[in-house]
């Protein structure tokens, strides 16, 4: 799970440190999954493995991007471009709409559906759903879906909740809109079919080193 990866800004504090992968540690993280064997794979490969047994590379990994920064475009697509890495942008789909400048457009989006990433939605307007009443989670959900089948051509089928917040409303829109599975912030390497609308993501931490990289990803998580 990674948010910007782009240089630290200005007096960036430590919640936005720890958002902010660097460009060279982030080259640095990739270079450490290519060298070792590892594959990157979308949600849909995951949720195919799960319901249907479909066979995967002996070291998948499913790389998400939240929020959709415009850096993404600067940073994180060079990378992983060249190394044959595709991953996944969960979007706020109105800042897109409205042309913020420090998000992707919808153009930028629609290039990276076509080599290969996926483009999945992450509420209209960053609201937290938890607590909402059923029109605005409707409203956030399934106006970010319409959004991304508007502009992609694809309707997507995963989501990312805000912040990772999220309650008994949301996991029942999640399945009445038909969608097939989304992801938290909470910590965890472990997928199962029965607990496709909460899995668990490994946080990169900005802060951290390399080894630490390594640890999240294949140490211990308890």
């Amino acid at each position: 799970m990674y948010h910007y990866v782009e240089p630290w800004p200005a007096n960036a504090d430590l919640m936005r440190q720890g958002l902010t992968v660097q460009p060279d540690d982030f080259s640095a993280q990739m270079a450490y999954l290519a060298e070792n064997g590892y594959t990157a794979i979308s949600l849909y490969a995951v949720l195919e493995a799960l319901t249907v047994g479909k066979t995967l590379p002996p070291k998948p990994v499913a790389l998400t991007f939240d929020d959709g920064y415009q850096t993404l475009a600067d940073y994180a697509f060079p990378v992983l471009e060249p190394l044959g890495f595709t991953g996944t942008v969960f979007v706020i789909t109105e800042f897109a709409d409205r042309e913020l400048a420090a998000y992707l457009t919808w153009p930028q989006l629609r290039a990276l559906y076509t080599r290969g990433w996926a483009i999945e939605p992450h509420t209209k307007t960053h609201a937290i759903l938890a607590g909402a009443s059923r029109d605005k989670q409707i409203y956030e959900m399934l106006g970010s879906i319409q959004s991304i089948e508007a502009h992609i051509g694809a309707r997507p089928r995963f989501f990312c909740y805000p912040t990772g917040k999220y309650d008994a409303l949301t996991l029942q829109l999640a399945r009445e809109l038909e969608l097939w599975g989304a992801v938290t912030t909470r910590p965890g390497r472990q997928h199962q079919f029965s607990d496709r609308f909460v899995w668990t993501r490994v946080r990169v931490d900005g802060r951290g080193s390399l080894q630490d990289f390594i640890n999240a990803l294949e140490g211990d998580l308890r």
